[in-house]
């Protein structure tokens, strides 16, 4: 009992943050795995989505990503584009060659 407890709980806990953390173009990948991942547990085990377990995981999980995504929280890699200002020009900018 308490183990399927804490093993709906985390599934729907992190799902969310599977999907968000994978790369734009392998989310839906990561959608269909964690979906697949409660079809096994609700063919094997119990209904996920009749217990109030998954729902306040999920509930859970959304929510933090939401938070997280709210403050800024970037990924390991991740860098933000470099602002250009107005001042600043490239080095072949405005240099002329002279043929000698």
């Amino acid at each position: 009992m308490y183990v399927g407890t804490i093993l709906i709980l985390v599934i729907a806990v992190l799902a969310p943050w599977v999907v968000h953390l994978a790369p734009p173009r392998q989310r839906p990948l990561a959608l269909v795995c964690a979906i697949g991942v409660l079809l096994i547990v609700g063919i094997f085990f119990q209904n996920p989505l009749v217990t109030w377990e998954f729902w306040l995981g999920l509930v859970i999980g959304v929510g933090s990503v939401v938070v997280m995504a709210r403050r800024g929280m970037r990924v390991r890699g991740a860098r933000s584009p470099r602002r250009r200002h107005e001042g600043d020009r490239d080095d072949d900018e405005g240099e002329t060659l002279h043929g000698d």
